[in-house]
């Protein structure tokens, strides 16, 4: 047990008022960000640590559509100068966590805890006024330990090392979840107004289906192997629900609160 990874699952009043209000203040941020042109992209630094430049290029690509989304932005974290996420899709997150997954389950019950935290802004602190995800030491040290164990897994099982290490990937993970706000905020900004319920469009939704996907997917994945060393029938459905969930809520796919204290315990509770 990783005792800094103990966390307790969000549903505290204060606790979702203080969450509220630090979107808030990172959408009112962001929307100021200064604006550049599709051919010359302004560029923000947001965050920089351990050589790993976490920045936003505006306009996006959706601030160019016939219904443009004006605050639209690009994340990018770059390492060395060389940019580690480019074009870094949902499918791609998802396989980062599923190839975790197969590396070791542990690993990536831990890897979704860390999300889980970086979701409810666990941590992020307050520095010169600006509210950023700056890991604890006792963190950080969860996130160097857990990558050694990730990197060797992708090099051997999947002759993979080119993926983002697991702290670009965290960066990565925070700058979309912050977008996903400030883009749904300029559609309807009365969602993140009100209370915790009605404001879980965005990164919230946004973060626990990168967490939530995978894990519906590894359940398919253990039901085929276990029945094929059994000779059991497979159960199709397991896949074809989260298509079919997939398809109804277009990508989004997070979990209950009880779902997901059951499938990342002993570190996620719900008490």
């Amino acid at each position: 047990m990783v005792v800094a990874l103990e966390t307790k699952v969000l549903k505290d009043k204060n606790e979702i008022d203080i969450f509220l209000k630090r979107k808030r203040g990172l959408i009112e941020e962001a929307i100021g960000f200064p604006i550049g042109t599709q051919e010359r992209k302004a560029k923000k630094v947001v965050n920089f640590s351990d050589g790993i430049e976490v920045a936003f290029l505006k306009p996006g690509k959706e601030a160019s559509r016939q219904n443009p989304n004006t605050n639209d932005m690009y994340p990018i974290v770059s390492f060395g100068g060389k940019e580690m996420t480019e074009k870094y899709s949902f499918q791609d997150m998802w396989t980062y966590m599923f190839k975790t997954y197969l590396v070791n389950k542990e690993v990536f019950k831990q890897t979704s805890v860390l999300l889980y935290r970086l979701c409810f802004f666990r941590d992020h602190t307050e520095e010169k006024g600006k509210f950023r995800y700056r890991p604890s030491v006792a963190i950080n040290k969860v996130i160097s330990d857990l990558e050694k164990i990730r990197k060797e897994g992708f090099k051997k099982q999947f002759n993979d090392e080119r993926s983002p290490t697991l702290k670009q990937f965290l960066y990565f993970v925070d700058l979309l979840g912050w977008n996903e706000d400030v883009k749904y905020y300029t559609k309807k900004p009365e969602l993140f107004s009100a209370s915790y319920s009605k404001s879980t469009t965005g990164r919230t939704n946004t973060i626990l289906s990168i967490i939530n996907a995978p894990i519906m997917i590894s359940k398919f994945y253990e039901d085929i192997v276990s029945k094929t060393q059994t000779g059991g029938a497979i159960d199709v459905d397991l896949i074809t629900s989260v298509i079919q969930k997939f398809t109804r809520t277009r990508g989004i796919c997070a979990p209950t609160k009880g779902e997901l204290s059951l499938e990342l315990a002993p570190y996620l509770r719900e008490e």
